[in-house]
């Protein structure tokens, strides 16, 4: 499934080698595919997207097709689709 990548995190952007690109991957989640952007970008993209304990970071954010936001405990159950966009952000609060 080919879906493309955007990330406004730091790290991963340098293992990506810029903002966006588009990943050809073999799963259907968005698990799935940060599990595979963690292969095949490395060290730098499990900071990014890993915390200390090797679970997804629950500071990662997820938005799908720049509409619906994806829960870090939902990311094995969100299925992804050809030509998905996937932007990947950290949660921001303030006040």
């Amino acid at each position: 499934m080919r879906i493309k990548v955007k990330t406004l995190l730091p790290l991963l952007a340098e293992a990506m080698g810029g903002q966006e690109t588009e990943v050809d991957f073999a799963g259907t989640t968005a698990r799935d595919l940060i599990e595979h952007l963690i292969q095949r970008y490395g060290r730098k993209a499990r900071e990014a997207l890993h915390d200390r304990a090797g679970a997804i970071d629950p500071v990662v954010s997820l938005l799908r097709n720049e509409k619906e936001w994806v829960r870090t405990d939902r990311l094995a159950e969100t299925t992804l689709q050809e030509g998905d966009t996937v932007t990947l952000m950290m949660l921001m609060a303030g006040g």
